[in-house]
């Protein structure tokens, strides 16, 4: 797949996943076989799953960033 070499917004891919690049770093989160979603940064993928799309994305971002505040505001 071809990113955009910008920082962009989360977008959905051709393969149903949601991505976003910050920083020259792609993020990327989809959905698992057991009805939440996984978060990867780069090639590394996050241990945990989801609930929720809107989690998994921040947690994608806090991975990133290496904000430890704990998912404050969600």
């Amino acid at each position: 797949m071809a990113y955009s070499t910008h920082d962009t917004d989360w977008d959905l891919s051709a393969k149903g996943n949601y991505w976003r690049r910050i920083n020259e770093t792609v993020l990327i989160v989809g959905k698992n076989d057991f009805g939440g979603y996984w978060a990867r940064v780069d090639e590394d993928f996050l241990p945990d799953a989801y609930p929720t799309l809107k989690e998994a994305q921040k947690a994608a971002e806090h991975k990133l960033t290496g904000d430890q505040n704990d998912y404050i505001d969600w």
